[in-house]
């Protein structure tokens, strides 16, 4: 028996009800905004990847070509994960709340690592505005209640 699936009742669960907070509106853009310099992030990689010898601008020393394969190969996961995480966050999609907690405070950890160096103190203060935003009451009943 041919299974039939019902892609309206599935583009009806996935649609909310209600106006969105703007605090998801903000959270959904940031996720964009991060896929978008993953996007950024994996086209230098394979940029450098393909320059001859092993030159490249970063470093001012050789960096072996894996560096960039792996590089541009966890960017382009990033890019597809964060663009998945932005429709949610906008769909109102019950895994999105816990998944952007998680990602926020991993970001915070290591932001925390590097707030000597050049991008700690953004990371920090963009990891902590995510978790404030992600955790505010109109924001936690836009993905649905607690389970």
């Amino acid at each position: 028996m041919p299974s039939t699936v019902d892609v309206t009742a599935i583009l009806q669960r996935m649609t909310p009800t209600g106006n969105r907070p703007p605090a998801v509106t903000v959270l959904g853009l940031l996720a964009y905004l991060i896929a978008l310099v993953e996007l950024m992030s994996g086209i230098a990689s394979v940029i450098l990847l393909l320059r001859p010898g092993q030159a490249q601008l970063l470093f001012d020393r050789p960096v072996s070509d894996w560096y960039w394969v792996i590089t541009a190969s966890l960017s382009a996961a990033l890019f597809v994960a964060y663009i998945w995480l932005a429709r949610g966050i906008l769909a109102g999609a019950d895994h999105a709340w816990p998944v952007v907690n998680v990602l926020a405070v991993v970001n915070l950890a290591f932001g925390a690592l590097y707030l000597f160096q050049g991008t700690g103190w953004a990371n920090v203060a963009l990891s902590a505005l995510v978790l404030v935003l992600n955790n505010l009451r109109g924001v936690r009943v836009w993905y649905g209640e607690p389970r």
